[in-house]
């Protein structure tokens, strides 16, 4: 697919930023500092298609490492939507590998780009290697970087550090005078094993100043250094994004990449200027890339050198610089600035400062060249509000507090070691729900007044899952972190990648992914982002798949929009189903796995017989809750079984239950009613959902897929929508009286990857044609050596027999065949077996006799037989045609077992088998000691008697 570009023209000269300084009221305790940049660049229309994208150069350095070559598993397989909190238990596997999406989010990255962006590549395993410089992503580039990414395969270590050092080289190497976003993306799935700097990652990168480019890391599953990756983001002015599995790579490389063609300026500075004595804090917690405040010289404004500094006085002059980084259209950038604890009591005491308490704000941005603009903004009186800006709201006020509070708390469970300057994990302690439940307490978001608000309904959301207030916080427990912070498996397994990669998200105001609710508040009023969003998106689910890297069988088309899922078709065992009562005059509900054969059942059509109940065993399988409009009991079905509220509108399961999923062991049940040309006819009741059944008629394309239209009506299937495939399939499986079958499993027509047969191997059918097909070809000659017929070990099989692996030394002398002759007309000899039995020994020579005596062996030159080959006279046609069956395929082996008739069993035993055996068991076990004593006996009367 070829995606039109979307790109801001290089001659747009942005207007620029807003700088605002917001006294807060005295009980909130400090001051609100604003950057607001342009909604959207000059030249940008909303309703143009065309429209361009800030230009960017985009370094990717792709961890090649051993483990990227796992299997990342169809997401819809085992959970459609992420929920970090449900890890995948027995998915479908298509053959892909994690490096394989890897590859394909680099694809879409580079679609979308045009000859005013560049993409460089450079990939590390035990060694970085530049795989691609930045080059213009014109048409010709394009295609090279598509042959250097499949090209790409797993090696071995991880060198992280390499592979970091390599991507910034490639920009301290260009020359092309800016006018780019630049950012290096690292994308890796484990820990660094390999050539790690010894003073460790944060000093290495603080000794390299400034940067060329953002540095942004990306984790893929669970065996990460989440800190670590949150450090190199922070240092190097990026972010962190947590990859549990394949369904969030695309919408976490959507987002990211959408935020870089929609950045207004990068190397973002704000430095705050204040007297001393208000002690300005930053309220978002511990980050590498934070410093302390400095003091100034009231003269000159300069910085006052070690020895002149002195901190007694309450007027001097402090400097704190805060590294925003970049900033983003229509996106501003917000920062919570809260009152030293000495100076807050001084001012609720209403204490009289010699000086009045003001705030002085500087703005350093570049608009991706090394020309620095600046803009400034003071307040003279930071208690009283400002009258050159639009006061803010108090749901704003409360917002941002909240935000910041939240980012706090984060950050607390990733304390920065002293050793190395990095973030590490806390383990996980039992105090943290508490101190959760003390944030939420204190939280000015989570209060009623604030209840209506999105943006601090959203926050509340991120933390609790419910978005009301935090009294309900006790029965919703169902947030992300609350769910993280609650259970010590979901922490050590997800928690501690999860929860870096929200506070990074929020700390920088920029919108990672589709799934969680707080971040989706950032860049809501961003056209330029919505629009290069929403055509990331359409090219990522659109573009041709990857082709497998790991061979599965499975060789179906693969839809990147669902990274289609084909579940068993059935509702729970406790699933309640409406049918007729006796005199059919009413109706009741049972329980599904109470339904039988015969049974009257409702329809939308009325009362319809059922023939037949399927019942399958299963274990962790994923079904969804899905609740009736009347408010009956929520139906436990699997998530691809067409059901409908209304019995006019058909869904699949996990549309309706918005992706949510349950783990189900036990018994799952599907309907087979008789036959009716009436569609509305095959769908039953089931907790006030009409859900449809086998055999309904509607087979459409076999693709099964939610499309309009009534050929392709969502319940369109080759095989469950076809009644005579199912009731011929049904009939191959065990049947009880009552009509209840008893399935396992399901064969898949893997071109079209839809289920077309029940309780059936995928290969069995192809491989006996296959077999038929090698047997016809090769006729007259037999399709396989000549095997001997062997009897299986131990005592509990030997009385059947099987084929072996090859006729031993001594069969062969006897059949009087030679050792070395008897590989070339076909028969198989093993020369390590034995024969330990007379009559398999005459048996195994018979049937080499048997074949010697059918064989036909031409000569190799027809003028110059040999004294082994046949005979010219009966190389016949009629004498071939005549043994050809006993070539073409081997005579079947016989079981071994015979019917035995009464005649010839044994007399009953007196007493009983079982009792005469342990008698005869214990006798000989006893014999010894019996004997013993009848002579010790003897000898003590013989002594008596003397």
């Amino acid at each position: 697919m070829k995606v039109t570009p979307l790109i801001v023209p290089l001659s747009d000269q942005p207007a620029a930023p807003n700088l605002e300084i917001h006294p807060l009221p005295s009980e909130n305790g400090g001051v609100l500092l604003r950057v607001t940049p342009p909604v959207s660049p000059p030249s940008f229309q909303e309703t143009n298609p065309n429209f361009r994208h800030v230009p960017c150069d985009i370094v990717l350095a792709i961890d090649v490492s051993g483990s990227m070559g796992a299997d990342a598993p169809d997401p819809t397989s085992a959970n459609p939507t992420r929920d970090p909190s449900e890890p995948w238990r027995a998915p479908e596997h298509n053959g892909l590998t994690v490096l394989d999406l890897v590859k394909h989010a680099a694809r879409t990255i580079a679609s979308t780009l045009t000859e005013y962006d560049r993409l460089g590549i450079v990939t590390f395993s035990s060694q970085a290697k530049v795989l691609q410089p930045l080059l213009p992503m014109t048409a010709t580039n394009q295609k090279k970087t598509e042959r250097n990414l499949g090209g790409m395969h797993p090696s071995s270590a991880t060198n992280l550090w390499g592979g970091i050092v390599e991507g910034l080289k490639l920009f301290e190497t260009d020359e092309s005078g800016g006018g780019r976003v630049p950012a290096l993306m690292v994308l890796t799935d484990g820990m660094p094993n390999h050539m790690c700097p010894a003073k460790g990652y944060v000093q290495k990168l603080k000794a390299m100043e400034r940067l060329p480019a953002a540095v942004h890391t990306f984790g893929f599953g669970y065996s990460l250094r989440s800190g670590l990756l949150k450090s190199i983001a922070e240092i190097g002015g990026g972010g962190y994004s947590f990859i549990p599995d394949a369904g969030m790579i695309g919408t976490v490389f959507v987002h990211s990449v959408a935020n870089l063609q929609s950045t207004f300026a990068n190397n973002v500075v704000l430095r705050v200027t204040y007297p001393r004595y208000l002690g300005l804090k930053e309220t978002t917690g511990e980050s590498v890339d934070k410093v302390d405040a400095v003091q100034l010289d009231d003269r000159d404004n300069e910085l006052v050198s070690e020895g002149k500094k002195d901190e007694n006085d309450p007027d001097s002059l402090m400097q704190l610089t805060l590294n925003l980084s970049t900033l983003q259209y229509g996106q501003s950038r917000d920062i919570f600035l809260r009152y030293d604890s000495k100076a807050r009591e001084a001012i609720d005491e209403g204490f009289d400062f010699e000086s009045r308490p003001f705030v002085h704000a500087t703005l350093d941005y570049q608009h991706f060249t090394t020309i620095t603009s600046i803009i400034e903004s003071k307040v003279d009186d930071i208690f009283r509000p400002n009258p050159n800006v639009k006061p803010l709201t108090p749901a704003q006020i409360a917002y941002h507090i909240s935000r910041s509070a939240l980012i706090s708390f984060l950050s607390s469970i990733y304390p920065i070691r002293k050793h190395d300057g990095e973030h590490q994990a806390r383990s996980y302690e039992r105090n943290l729900a508490t101190t959760l439940e003390s944030l939420l307490s204190t939280l000015p978001a989570a209060q009623p007044a604030f209840a209506s608000d999105p943006h601090c309904r959203s926050l509340v959301q991120d933390l609790i899952g419910c978005s009301s207030s935090v009294t309900d916080a006790k029965d919703h427990q169902d947030g992300q972190v609350a769910l993280a912070l609650t259970n010590m498996d979901f922490y050590n397994r997800w928690g501690i990648h999860y929860l870096p990669s929200l506070a990074s998200a929020h700390e920088r105001q920029m919108c990672n992914s589709f799934k969680d609710p707080g971040p989706l508040m950032y860049g809501a009023n961003s056209p330029l982002f919505i629009k290069c969003r929403d055509r990331l998106d359409a090219a990522f689910d659109s573009l041709p798949a990857p082709k497998p890297s790991r061979d599965t069988g499975y060789r179906g088309e693969i839809s990147m929009a669902s990274y289609n899922s084909s579940f068993n078709p059935c509702f729970a065992g406790e699933t309640r189903v409406v049918v007729a009562c006796g005199n059919q005059l009413g109706t009741k509900e049972i329980q599904i796995s109470e339904l039988r054969k015969g049974m009257m059942v409702q329809t939308p059509k009325g009362l319809r017989e059922v023939r037949a109940v399927l019942k399958t065993p299963v274990e962790d399988e994923k079904m969804c809750l899905v609740s009736a409009e009347n408010g009956g009991k929520s139906l436990l079905v699997t998530p691809w079984h067409p059901i409908s509220l209304d019995g006019k509108n058909w869904a699949f399961p996990i549309k309706i239950a918005h992706g949510d999923t349950v783990s189900y062991t036990g018994d799952i049940y599907s309907v087979l009613l008789e036959r009716d040309t009436v569609v509305d006819a095959h769908a039953i009741m089931v907790e006030g959902v009409w859900g449809v059944t086998l055999g309904h008629g509607l087979t459409g394309t076999g693709e099964g897929v939610v499309v309009t239209g009534e050929e392709d009506d969502v319940r369109s299937h080759r095989f469950f929508g076809d009644y005579d495939l199912v009731v011929q399939s049904l009939a191959e499986l065990p049947w009880s009286q009552d009509g209840l079958v008893l399935g396992g499993d399901f064969r898949k027509d893997w071109q079209r990857r839809v289920r077309c047969h029940f309780d059936q191997a995928g290969k069995k059918a192809s491989r006996r044609v296959a077999r038929q097909a090698k047997a016809a070809a090769l006729a007259p000659r037999p399709v396989d050596k000549l095997r001997p017929i062997v009897r299986c070990p131990t005592v509990k099989y030997n009385r059947r027999t099987r084929l072996g692996r090859g006729f031993s030394l001594a069969e062969l002398k006897a059949a009087g065949i030679p050792k070395l002759l008897a590989p070339t007309i076909g028969i198989a000899v093993d020369p390590r077996r034995a024969n330990l039995s007379e009559e398999s020994l005459a048996a195994n020579v018979e049937r080499l006799k048997a074949y010697k005596a059918r064989l036909v062996v031409f000569p190799r030159k027809s003028n110059k037989p040999k004294k082994a080959d046949t005979p010219k006279d009966q190389q016949a046609g009629e004498t071939i045609k005549s043994v050809a069956a006993a070539f073409g395929v081997e005579s079947p082996v016989a079981s071994g077992f015979k019917e035995i008739n009464k005649s010839e069993l044994p007399s009953n035993v007196e007493g009983g088998a079982f009792r005469a055996l342990r008698k005869a068991r214990s006798d000989a076990k006893l014999v010894g000691v019996r004997e013993k004593r009848a002579k010790d006996k003897a000898a003590a009367e013989a002594e008596k008697s003397k």
